[in-house]
């Protein structure tokens, strides 16, 4: 295994700001058990790098895999006292292949990924420096067949840090040491094609929540899969599971068939038109598969201890729910599918204009008000396995979930659902998103618009959302950026205007500070401070302008934020 480079030496926010509180540590996705991404920390000025790391030195190839784009998913920093723990990826990195232009088609082994090696590595902050302390090397691989490399996510254990291991297992890590405590195993063999998935979620009496998938080696997205919720009792003595196939009521079974959506091959504008007898045209049904877990989702717990999940059916993810389980017996409090909420289709979110004959994504004209054209039907909202947007718990026993909608440009809808399961609100917004709440109950949300005009150019807007308890926008922060930046090797910063309709919010975790202020990367490379009133209190260039690298955001006690950017986690504080 080969040594990463790291840098390491520059300067940290000082030891004049006292001992920090220990509440405000940052333990894992979201920061919390219930993933609200708020801290009682305040924030320090965005003056300056006090310190860089390099995780990921596979950037070069990923970027080229991603036909400029960083496909990949990471872990947030884990943020105790002084202490940091951070991914760092190790092995080789397998490119996929292109054939010759004009097609340029790329070719991706379906099990390239598993010659990287994934690690967590202990950083202490000691004065002005942050020093490597260990490294621990996991045995975790990615579930094969995702877009989006799926997130390696531990979290803080009380004294042990939860890994991420193959087969569906779980390292429990000394924190202090790096020596390995544990190892949790779930099941009785280590099936290389079982999955550990999503985030380790720690809940805070010390039980630990996670999820496992297992798959078919040969064709993970062809045939079903089975998958657990994995609960681990504080002691560690306790390991029970629940078998997502069964949780949800109601759910279509393995074997059912189940709603389509019309494919590439079929002439645009969709839907088709109807029948000559005037009935509507539907597209080839499709296998359902078991309900399973969202590959990159963590479970929130809520004050209570109630869990919640989100799930899809293994083949089609228009079968999708969010669940609540007891945190007693993990019997099912309810469970409320995405199907049937939404009537937003054709003729309001996206025009119903198109002519027959013309290559559009505008419904058709004559189209049925609100449907859904890739199915002809009204739409369902998806657990989309290429995003990281976990369920967020809110302190009156509800929760917020971010689904994927393809049809209203890409985008997405976050449901609020009360206490018992009903949908209390919802929002039309920009896709992949841990939502952050603040203590008075409002929600920070990123907010894309991702259509294009003829040539080729975003026409955004791109916003962060300030949204009250029935998710209607307080205030919009938008992009305005045009540039696209890059430090040189000398460290220059050369532009080029290229977005005149400013750049996508990249943030897929913001984090709200304890006046309130948002903190959230965009792929224009720079980390913003939003105030609590919506304008810009200060930003920071990070390293370059990247499209699609959702990365999250995090605080430590000191005020000091983490954010990533092109493989490098930089912390950003004020000046001396």
């Amino acid at each position: 295994m080969r040594a990463l480079p790291v840098l390491l030496v520059l300067a940290a926010c000082g030891d004049n700001l006292g001992p920090p509180p220990p509440a405000c540590s940052w333990e894992q996705w979201g920061r919390s058990a219930g993933h609200d991404g708020a801290t009682c920390a305040r924030g320090q000025p965005l003056e300056r790098a006090l310190a860089r790391i390099t995780y990921d030195p596979f950037l070069a190839g990923e970027v080229a895999d991603g036909r400029g784009d960083l496909l990949v998913h990471y872990q947030v920093p884990l943020l105790a006292g002084d202490d940091v723990y951070m991914l760092e990826k190790a092995g080789t990195y397998t490119p996929c292949t292109f054939g010759p232009p004009p097609d340029d088609e790329e070719t991706c082994d379906l099990y390239r990924l598993e010659t990287q090696v994934w690690t967590e590595r202990r950083y202490r902050w000691d004065g002005d420096d942050l020093v490597a302390q260990w490294t621990f090397a996991s045995d975790w691989k990615p579930v094969p067949g995702i877009r989006f490399e799926p997130v390696f996510q531990p979290a803080i254990a009380g004294d042990t840090i939860a890994i991420p291991g193959a087969g569906g297992t779980l390292f429990l890590v000394d924190r202090e040491s790096g020596q390995l405590v544990e190892r949790v195993m779930p099941f009785a063999t280590l099936d290389p094609d079982t999955y550990t998935v999503g985030g380790i979620t720690v809940s805070g009496d010390g039980t630990i929540i996670y999820s496992t998938l297992a798959i078919d080696h040969d064709a993970p997205f062809f045939n079903d899969a089975r998958s657990f919720l994995v609960v681990v009792a504080p002691d560690r003595r306790l390991v029970r599971t629940i078998d997502y196939a069964t949780l949800i009521p109601g759910a279509p079974a393995a074997t059912d068939v189940c709603e389509g959506q019309f494919g590439k091959d079929t002439p645009r504008p969709l839907p088709p038109p109807p029948n000559p007898d005037g009935t509507p045209v539907l597209p080839p049904p499709a296998a359902c598969g078991s309900q399973r877990a969202a590959i990159d989702a963590a479970p929130a717990v809520g004050a209570d201890g109630r869990i919640f999940v989100a799930t899809r059916a293994h083949l089609n993810g228009r079968y999708s729910y969010v669940a609540a389980l007891s945190p007693g017996d993990l019997s099912l409090l309810w469970a409320t599918s995405l199907r049937g909420l939404l009537n937003d289709g054709c003729g309001v979110s996206l025009p119903a204009d198109g002519v027959d004959g013309e290559d559009t994504d505008d419904c058709r004209i004559g189209a049925t008000f609100g449907f859904d054209p890739q199915t002809n039907a009204p739409p369902a909202a998806i657990v989309e396995d290429n995003s990281s947007s976990s369920p967020v718990a809110l302190p009156d026993g509800g929760v917020l979930y971010g689904a994927f909608t393809r049809y209203n440009d890409f985008r997405g809808h976050l449901f609020r659902f009360a206490a018992d399961g009903a949908v209390a609100a919802m929002y039309d917004f920009g896709w992949d998103t841990t939502p952050a709440v603040k203590p008075d109950g409002t929600v920070i949300i990123k907010d894309n618009h991702y259509g294009e005009d003829a040539d080729g150019i975003d026409l955004g807007p791109f916003e962060l959302a300030h949204l009250d308890e029935a998710l209607r926008p307080l205030w919009h922060y938008t992009s305005t950026e045009q540039n696209s930046c890059a430090r040189d090797p000398n460290g220059t910063i050369v532009c080029s205007p290229d977005h005149p309709n400013g750049f996508e919010w990249c943030v897929n975790a913001p984090a709200i500070d304890a006046d309130g202020v948002t903190y959230a990367n965009s792929e224009d490379g720079n980390l913003y401070a939003i105030t609590a009133g919506g304008n810009l209190r200060d930003r920071f260039f990070l390293d370059r302008a990247l499209g699609a690298a959702y990365t999250p955001v995090a605080l430590d006690a000191r005020g000091r934020v983490y954010a990533m950017n092109g493989g490098t986690l930089t912390v950003v504080g004020a000046a001396r």
